[in-house]
């Protein structure tokens, strides 16, 4: 089994590039490709920042692009990390200063863009889930069902891989690794059809308090075989009052729920 890609290993990668770097012509527009679908969508406006620091600082650092034939069958320079830059520095008729890396396939490459962006501006979760979703179909419906249901991206997430948790790290640590995986989905979508209409009732509040209700109902219901959805929310909507206090405190949601069985 091929070892994961590091941190250390992409920065001794890094270092050995530096030592060959080029510059390219401020008008060689087309000398790279852009990695759409993995790498995020490019801002106009991070492009103009961008742009403004380099007519007053000049250049401070090269763009990354590795040399692959995977993406679309032939060997071409596609850009890792620096494409807002990259866009910056054709803006100012500035030449362009990059390091090429060795990469081998589609998922040390997500992974080396992922590892880059940290060290700056640190992807979003949602950045992880359009990378990984050119590799791992569970990522294509996770981004589908996000845009469906009103729910936090990591209680979703937790949901739909049956890793609900007090905490948001196991599952984000899983989507930004490229380890997330959908399981029971069919019994879990409709749990998260559930959690939508429980949210209808019990307003949002913290972002802390909506996560510990959605997880404290998830596993109620897991763990309910007799469960009944009609008659739940008929209590729920009767007893309202006492839900949204028992969201404030922990352990209290645990024990209401118990007694709607």
């Amino acid at each position: 089994m091929k070892a994961k890609i590091t941190k250390k290993a992409i920065t001794n990668t890094y270092s050995q590039a530096l030592k060959q770097m080029k510059w390219l012509k401020g008008d060689a527009k087309q000398a790279f490709y852009y990695l759409a679908g993995i790498n995020r969508p490019i801002s106009p406006g991070q492009v103009s920042k961008l742009a403004v620091s380099l007519a007053a600082m000049g250049i401070i650092r090269p763009i990354v692009v590795t040399e692959i034939s995977f993406i679309n069958g032939k060997k071409c320079k596609f850009i890792v990390d620096g494409q807002h830059l990259f866009n910056a520095l054709i803006r100012n008729g500035m030449d362009i200063p990059y390091v090429t890396v060795e990469i081998n396939d589609k998922t040390e490459l997500v992974e080396t863009i992922a590892m880059l962006n940290a060290s700056s501006k640190s992807w979003t979760l949602l950045d992880y889930i359009t990378a990984w979703s050119s590799l791992n179909d569970n990522y294509v419906k996770l981004n589908h069902y996000f845009q469906v249901y009103d729910i936090e991206l990591s209680v979703l997430a937790g949901v739909l891989s049956d890793s609900v948790s007090t905490s948001c790290g196991p599952v984000t640590k899983k989507i930004k690794e490229g380890s997330f995986n959908i399981t029971n989905e069919k019994d879990n979508v409709k749990v998260l059809d559930y959690i939508t209409d429980v949210l209808k009732v019990v307003p949002r509040m913290n972002r802390y308090e909506n996560r510990y209700t959605c997880n404290e109902f998830y596993k109620f219901v897991k763990t309910t075989p007799s469960y009944d959805h009609i008659k739940f929310m008929t209590l729920l909507i009767k007893n309202k009052s006492k839900f949204i206090l028992a969201t404030q405190g922990e352990g209290k949601l645990s024990d209401l729920f118990k007694k709607m069985i």
